[in-house]
């Protein structure tokens, strides 16, 4: 999925053409989706994989997905305060990082605007989103404290994995992964998108 495209592009100096019909994408790097009920765990996997794909040199971006209602400012902060103003879009700064508050009332954003917002990466990861088309390797993760519910696999023959603490009919024939051993996990990761060659799949 392209972050940036540019088609057509001639430059004069003078009379001179010095650049005629230039195109070029500036292209995101994989999506990878972790997907599963609420409590499942899907946080602290993510967590864990990260950290593994970051080990091996890897730029690592993360979306996640908040079912609720969820304000990451505080009120009576100067940001909030412009919020409540009015303002549709804050930045707050600080000498180690930056973030931006957009105001989504009416437009809600689709997964593919959320990750166009982000710096090119060569992986990000995604929390939730289920129901998104967004292209992406999807791992489903059940654990057996979730037994009275059946497991998306079951209907969603986009996961390509499964990682869990038990056994399931609905799993099939899908490679198994153990929740608390997360370095398995990351390396099918890696084979799966290319990222250990430099091939891409790009989302």
């Amino acid at each position: 999925m392209p972050v940036l495209e540019v088609h057509n592009i001639e430059k004069h100096f003078g009379s001179t053409k010095v650049l005629e019909d230039i195109s070029f994408s500036l292209e995101q790097g994989q999506a990878l989706a972790i997907i599963g009920s609420s409590g499942s765990g899907k946080t602290t996997l993510i967590e864990k994989i990260i950290a593994l794909l970051a080990e091996r040199g890897l730029k690592v971006s993360a979306v996640k997905n908040a079912h609720h209602n969820v304000d990451i400012d505080k009120p009576g902060k100067d940001s909030y305060r412009f919020r409540e103003a009015g303002a549709t879009q804050v930045i707050v700064h600080t000498d180690e990082r930056w973030a931006m508050l957009t105001e989504t009332p009416k437009d809600k954003p689709t997964l593919s605007d959320l990750i166009r917002h982000l710096d090119p990466a060569d992986i990000v990861i995604v929390e939730g989103f289920k129901t998104e088309e967004q292209e992406a390797l999807r791992l489903e993760v059940w654990r057996k404290l979730e037994r009275h519910e059946t497991p998306i696999c079951a209907h969603d023959k986009r996961i390509a994995a499964v990682v869990t603490d038990t056994t399931h009919p609905a799993f099939g024939n899908l490679p198994i992964f153990d929740i608390n051993d997360a370095e398995p996990i990351t390396r099918f990761i890696v084979r799966e998108l290319g990222l250990e060659d430099g091939e891409t799949r790009k989302c």
